[in-house]
C-alpha cells in the first residue's frame, strides 16, 4: 500500500489538512515501502514483480509512475529514476511501440509524466498512437492514450477525449466507463476495471480541462464506489481515483459559503461538521456504534455549505456458523486441511492448502493469506522451499497469517502448499480464516472458516 500512502500525503498537502503526526506516521510507510521497491529491480535494469528477471516493460513503467509521484513528498535518488527511464526507452521497438497499444500509451504517459516528454522515443510513440487511435475500441485503452496526449499538452487529447465522452454510461448523476480487456496490472473484474478506467478517463478530462460536467459525474461515480475502508477495493484502483480527485482539488468548486452538517440515527443525533471553503474536501467519519438489528432512519441536515457527498456503510460480525453459504460466485477456491487438531506442546502438524482459480484468464498475482493459530510458530524452511522450486515466488509472517504472493496463477489447475506448524503452548485456539484472491480483483475473493485446536 505504499502507492496510496503516497498519493493521500500529496493530496492533504495540497489541500492543506496535513498535520505533522499524520506526515510522520505516513513518511514511515513510505520509507519502508520505498526500501522494499528497490528490492524489485531486476539485475540489468528494470522491475519485475519480485525482483526476478526478465524485468517487465509495463511493471517498469508503473515503477516510474510511482517514484514520481513519491518524489513530491519523500526523498527519491534521482539516479534510479534516470536508470529506471533509460531502460524503458531502450526497450522500445518498431514503430514507436512497447508491444500493444495498452503498453505504449501507458509507457508514453509514464515518461512524459517524469519529463522526458522531448525524448526522441516518447516523441515516436506519440506519433504513432495520434496516428492509430482511431482504431481502439476499448475505454481503457483510450483513457491511457488521452493521459499520454494530455501529459504532452497534444491538441488530439481533445479528439480522443471527445470519442470517450460518447462512450460514458450515465447512471443518474454519475457516469463511467467499463473497459473491455484486462488492464495494465491484469485487472479482469468489470467491478474493480470500471473503477480504473473511469478514474483514467476523469484524470485525463481534469488534464486536459475538457468536459468538466462529465468529469465531475465520473467523480460522483468513483467517490459512490468507496469501500468501508475508504479505499477503492483493489490497489490499482485506489491510486487511480486518487490521483483523480488531487487534479480535482485544484479546480474551483466545493463550498461556497460556511455551512454545517448533523447526521442522526433514529433521532439521536452527534456533534454537527462544521464546512468552511477550506476544509470542504476533507473526510469526515460518523461512527454510530452498537446499532440494534432492524430498520433504521439515517437523516441529513445540511445547512449551506455548497455541493456536498456522503455515504452510508455498515459493518457487522457473525458467529461462523450462523454465516450464510458461499454461493460460488467467487473465482477462486481455497481449502486447508490439517492432519490432526489435538495435538501436544512441541508437536508439529502438517498443513495442506490447495488453491484454484475459477476462470478462463490466469492471475497476474494471486495472494494468499494462510490463518495460523494463536500458540503456534511457522517452520519457514518449507516456504522457502517452496519459494525455490518456484511454487510461489514470497511470502511473508505475521503474528497471525501466511501471506504467499503466486504470480500467473493458471486457471483451474490446483496450486497445492504444504507448511508445517509447531504448538508451542498448551492452549484452545482457532485458527484465523484463510483467504485466496487475485491483488487486483479482490471481490472474487475466496474464505475459508477457521479451525479449532486443542493444544496439551
Amino acid at each position: 500500500m505504499t502507492y496510496p500512502n503516497v498519493l493521500v500525503l500529496q493530496y492533504l498537502k495540497k489541500t492543506g489538512q496535513l498535520m505533522p503526526e499524520t506526515q510522520m506516521k505516513a513518511e514511515n510507510f513510505i520509507a519502508e515501502g520505498y526500501q522494499r521497491l528497490l528490492t524489485f529491480e531486476v539485475p540489468g535494469g528494470g522491475f519485475s514483480w519480485f525482483g526476478n528477471p526478465p524485468a517487465l516493460v509495463g511493471m517498469t513503467a508503473f515503477g516510474l509512475m510511482e517514484f514520481n509521484d513519491m518524489a513530491q513528498v519523500y526523498e527519491v535518488d534521482p539516479a534510479v529514476i534516470e536508470r529506471t527511464a533509460a531502460w524503458v526507452r531502450q526497450q522500445q521497438q518498431g514503430y514507436g511501440s512497447w508491444g500493444d497499444s495498452l503498453t505504449t500509451a501507458y509507457v508514453t504517459w509514464a515518461l512524459a509524466e517524469i519529463g522526458q516528454g522531448n525524448t526522441p522515443e516518447v516523441q515516436t510513440a506519440l506519433s504513432a498512437l495520434r496516428n492509430n487511435w482511431r482504431a481502439e475500441r476499448d475505454p481503457y485503452v483510450l483513457s491511457l492514450i488521452a493521459n499520454a496526449m494530455a501529459t504532452m499538452n497534444d491538441p488530439t487529447a481533445q479528439e480522443v477525449l471527445r470519442e470517450l465522452d460518447g462512450m460514458k454510461i450515465t447512471q443518474g448523476e454519475s457516469v463511467h466507463w467499463e473497459g473491455q480487456q484486462r488492464t495494465l496490472v491484469g485487472t479482469e473484474s468489470v467491478t474493480t476495471g470500471s473503477m480504473e478506467t473511469t478514474a483514467l478517463v476523469v484524470h485525463a478530462m481534469l488534464r486536459a480541462g475538457a468536459y468538466p460536467q462529465t468529469a465531475r459525474a465520473g467523480l460522483t461515480y468513483l467517490i459512490g464506489k468507496k469501500d468501508a475502508f475508504g479505499t477503492w477495493q483493489s490497489t490499482q484502483a485506489t491510486v487511480l481515483a486518487l490521483k483523480a480527485f488531487i487534479l480535482a482539488a485544484a479546480e474551483p468548486g466545493g463550498a461556497a459559503e460556511p455551512g454545517q452538517v448533523t447526521v442522526s440515527v433514529d433521532g439521536m443525533a452527534q456533534a454537527p461538521i462544521y464546512i468552511t471553503p477550506e476544509n470542504a474536501d476533507a473526510l469526515y467519519s460518523v461512527v454510530f456504534d452498537d446499532v440494534s438489528l432492524g430498520d433504521h432512519s439515517v437523516a441529513f441536515q445540511v445547512q449551506g455549505g455548497g455541493n456536498l457527498m456522503y455515504q452510508v456503510t455498515t459493518d457487522y460480525y457473525l458467529p461462523w456458523h450462523e454465516a450464510p453459504p458461499e454461493t460460488g460466485a467467487g473465482e477462486m477456491d481455497i481449502t486447508v486441511d490439517y492432519d490432526r487438531t489435538r495435538l501436544a506442546v512441541n508437536d508439529v502438524i502438517t498443513a495442506r492448502a490447495q488453491i484454484t482459480l475459477r476462470r478462463n484468464a490466469p492471475a497476474v498475482l494471486a495472494l494468499v493469506d494462510l490463518g495460523v493459530p494463536p500458540g503456534f510458530s511457522v517452520e519457514a524452511s518449507d516456504l522457502e522451499r517452496l519459494v525455490e522450486s518456484g511454487v510461489i515466488q514470497r511470502f511473508e509472517l505475521t503474528g497471525r497469517q501466511i501471506i504467499l504472493y503466486i504470480e500467473n496463477l493458471r486457471p483451474n489447475y490446483p496450486l497445492q502448499v504444504t507448511y508445517r506448524l509447531r504448538a508451542r503452548f498448551p492452549i484452545k485456539a482457532k485458527a484465523p480464516a484463510s483467504v485466496a484472491y487475485d491483488y487486483y480483483s479482490p471481490e472474487g475473493a475466496e474464505t475459508e472458516a477457521p479451525v479449532d485446536f486443542v493444544v496439551e
